[in-house]
């Protein structure tokens, strides 16, 4: 069960078909209990423990690793294939396996300065969200007001294109913050293009985030 999270099978049905276990729920009760495993909901559920649209993962990335990328390859571990372990398995999805860790530096890196109040408006409660096959990376909600924030562990600046893509999805999240006024963030690991940061002194309502302040927690 907790190498099928570790994969990305984080739904029910999803941890169910791949584990045949008839007890999953169960079973992933008492994972939560254990603190191994934690459920996640939408920043918009306004009552989250009622909330159908429940994710599990895996609290501790360290965890995940093991999961992701040693416990299903043992044999080939012990059997000294550890080079070509790191390249064959794990440096073809380290980027995309820290991508999600970068999400939860930010959020952690959002409340810092928010609860400092220097966002927009206080924020009481960040996650993330998602509706089929939409997601946005980080949902801050306050009283009247939102943030929507996509991290990006790319090599690459990001560029206006990740903008517009965000402000799409907008449009699906404003349903559920009933009139909430709306900010956009984007986080970077590699910094932004001139444009883009052209963009977000012409307006108010663009928060750019780089990975010096993002680590400098400020």
């Amino acid at each position: 069960m907790l190498e099928a999270i570790a994969a990305g099978r984080t739904r029910l049905n999803e941890i169910k078909q791949v584990t045949g276990l008839e007890g999953a729920t169960a079973y992933l009760k008492t994972l939560q209990d254990l603190q191994l495993v934690e459920r996640v909901v939408p920043a918009t559920e306004r009552q989250p423990y009622k909330s159908r649209r429940g994710l599990y993962r895996l609290r501790d990335h360290f965890f995940r690793f093991w999961f992701r990328f040693v416990h299903p390859h043992r044999t080939l571990l012990e059997r000294g294939g550890v080079q070509a372990a790191l390249d064959t398995l794990v440096a073809p999805q380290i980027e995309a396996f820290t991508g999600p860790v970068f999400e939860e530096v930010c959020r952690q890196f959002l409340w810092r300065i928010g609860l400092a109040g220097e966002l927009p408006f206080l924020p009481l409660r960040i996650g993330s969200w998602w509706r089929a096959n939409e997601e946005v990376d980080i949902v801050a909600v306050g009283q009247g007001a939102a943030l929507l924030a996509e991290c990006k562990w790319t090599r690459r600046p990001v560029g206006t294109n990740i903008l517009q893509n965000l402000e799409r999805k907008a449009g699906l999240v404003s349903r559920e913050l009933g009139g909430s006024r709306l900010y956009y963030g984007l986080c970077a690991r590699s910094g932004f293009t001139p444009r883009l940061e052209q963009e977000a002194a012409r307006r108010g309502d663009l928060l750019l985030f780089d990975l010096d302040r993002i680590v400098a927690g400020e």
